[in-house]
């Protein structure tokens, strides 16, 4: 079993190296077209929220923006069914006192 695994690590390309280029996240833009988004409507689905952007930075920026929106009480973040799309829903106003 040993020879076996040896033979496997022996066979394995050397680690090829990557250069990571950090890439600043844009999270007031997403809060501030998600904010926009729920000003017209009452809920809105993941795609709505992301825009038009699709890239990775756009989808991490959208979640981040999502979590802190959600953790402030600005809205809500529903699923109702297991493995169903996300529901964002606009938390609705207090009464006043």
């Amino acid at each position: 079993m040993l020879a076996a695994i040896d033979r496997v690590i022996a066979g394995m390309p050397s680690p090829v190296l990557h250069r990571v280029v950090a890439r600043p996240l844009d999270v007031e833009s997403a809060t501030r077209r998600i904010e926009d988004l729920l000003l017209d409507q009452e809920e809105i689905r993941w795609l709505d929220a992301l825009g038009s952007g699709g890239t990775i930075v756009d989808v991490l920026s959208t979640l981040l923006a999502l979590l802190e929106l959600a953790k402030r009480g600005s809205l809500r973040l529903l699923q109702p069914t297991p493995f169903c799309p996300m529901v964002i829903a606009r938390e609705s106003s207090r009464p006043a006192a």
